[in-house]
């Protein structure tokens, strides 16, 4: 068994950038994602006029480099106007090939 290291974005956002979101870290090579819909509370939340507290996770498997490189987008893109954190994990992961964009 080989196990190889990569990171786990997490993005709670509102729904309404779900699709934005999606389309960017494909752009950024990830070959697939987790989303579903959760709600919670936070600090100084900012809404865009949705259901306030309702809310999408998405979670993306991606090389550490790429990881980064879509939080940074995400951190320029979307924290001042809209209801957004994020976050990574390390991980290790069987059949690593399913997270490389050159084979899927």
């Amino acid at each position: 068994m080989k196990l190889i290291n990569f990171k786990l974005v997490t993005i709670i956002c509102e729904p309404v950038l779900s699709s934005r979101i999606l389309a960017l870290s494909h752009e950024l090579g990830a070959t697939g994602f987790t989303m579903t819909e959760v709600r919670g509370q936070g600090n100084g939340e900012k809404s865009s006029g949705e259901i306030p507290d309702s809310k999408i996770k998405i979670e993306i498997v991606m090389a550490p480099d790429v990881a980064v490189h879509l939080m940074n987008l995400m951190s320029e893109t979307y924290f001042e106007n809209y209801s957004i954190i994020t976050y990574l994990a390390e991980i290790s992961v069987l059949r690593s090939e399913k997270f490389d964009s050159e084979k899927t």
